[in-house]
């Protein structure tokens, strides 16, 4: 079965499903522990991350609830998994990743939107995204990994851009949102979890 879209709208059946693909494309051997916020679930985790995710649509998203993965290996991840309402079922929308980053950035620094001839560029802190910028396969693979437009259940799917580094006192915290990518010809999607953990492993090279 595939999990770009389902019949139902209850979490119970659907965030076993979505934890099943996530713990295959890691290859992880245990469950991967999760809390849903909304229906009725937890309130008390990645509320930052909601009002990021819904801002990303203007407002106008249709978000039915999230379900919040804390990812343990190959690193610390947490993965927000966000269901839009589609009808009497409903579909994936957003995935926004955060992990923390070992090396430390003085300012924050953020990935220009997509561009129509070459690859975005970081802006921000000037010592950053110097080291970042002269990453040319890092920054392909970022505007591949990151992306703002998707067909899912059938819609099309758009959204800004949300690539962020931001300071922490002993470190940083790297935010990355992107939209599943559909397979099976659109009747399946992947959450590309290992994709952003390579990424998050170059970024922290990089710095």
């Amino acid at each position: 079965m595939g999990i770009s879209a389902f019949g139902s709208q209850k979490s119970d059946k659907i965030a076993p499903a979505i934890e099943e693909k996530l713990r295959k494309e890691l290859g992880a051997t245990a469950p991967i522990p999760y809390q849903v916020e909304g229906e009725g679930g937890s309130t008390t985790v990645g509320t930052v991350m909601g009002d990021v995710a819904k801002g990303l649509f203007g407002g106008k998203s249709n978000i039915l609830f999230a379900v919040i993965f804390d990812i343990v290996a190959p690193r610390k991840t947490q993965l927000r998994v966000n269901l839009d309402r589609q009808g009497v079922g409903c579909h994936l929308g957003a995935l926004l990743y955060s992990t923390k980053l070992s090396k430390i950035v003085k300012g924050e620094v953020i990935l220009e939107g997509p561009k129509m001839f070459g690859s975005s560029k970081f802006t921000g802190d000037a010592d950053a995204i110097a080291r970042l910028n002269a990453k040319g396969d890092l920054l392909k693979r970022l505007g591949k990994f990151a992306r703002t437009e998707a067909e899912i259940g059938g819609m099309t799917i758009r959204m800004d851009r949300f690539v962020k580094i931001l300071p922490e006192e002993s470190g940083a915290q790297l935010i990355i949102n992107s939209l599943p990518r559909p397979v099976s010809m659109g009747m399946d999607a992947m959450l590309d979890a290992k994709e952003f953990m390579d990424i998050a492993a170059m970024v922290e090279a990089a710095l």
